[in-house]
């Protein structure tokens, strides 16, 4: 389960590379048959990131529960991964020619499956997730990507999470 997880939450963090390769190539496979609605291609390209970050969170939900009791700090990590995300657009509108886009995607791909980037998607942003690093009272730095405002270890109350991997936890 947990490695079709990690291929849904990677496609849908690097999907965005595909569509600003797709938009700014002019890649259009309707654009014919759609006239002067060549747009509602480009919409369906934008949907599809969405699509796949529901089918994750769906399959989020399948993961095993654990609880986290108490923490000694927490710090949100919302902007951390940014700079890397940023990243895949500029290099998706570097590449003009489609054997050099389909390595470089390939490597991005690679890459970002076997990373923590992965779990980094601005559509859970959209979605009203934030990502966290907490220090759990064992002293062990985890991320928690939760919909709960987490300010201060003080304030923080026990949560059940599902686990994506022994440092990862969502909040479903």
């Amino acid at each position: 389960m947990n490695f079709i997880l990690r291929l849904f939450l990677t496609f849908s963090a690097v999907s965005f590379f595909v569509i600003v390769f797709l938009v700014q190539n002019q890649i259009n496979p309707y654009a014919c048959q759609l006239g002067s609605y060549y747009w509602i291609t480009y919409l369906a390209y934008i949907v599809i990131p969405f699509i796949l970050t529901f089918i994750s969170l769906g399959i989020c939900k399948l993961l095993s529960v654990s609880t986290l009791q108490k923490v000694t700090s927490i710090e949100t990590s919302n902007n951390d991964f940014l700079a890397n995300y940023l990243a895949f657009f500029f290099v998706a509108l570097s590449v003009k020619e489609m054997p050099v886009f389909w390595v470089v995607f390939g490597m991005t791909v690679l890459f970002t499956f076997f990373s923590r980037v992965s779990y980094f998607n601005p559509v859970f942003l959209i979605f009203g997730f934030n990502f966290y690093y907490v220090h759990t009272n064992e002293n062990v730095k985890v991320m928690v990507i939760s919909r709960k405002k987490l300010k201060s270890p003080a304030t923080f109350e026990a949560m059940n999470v599902r686990r994506i991997n022994d440092y990862t936890f969502i909040e479903i």
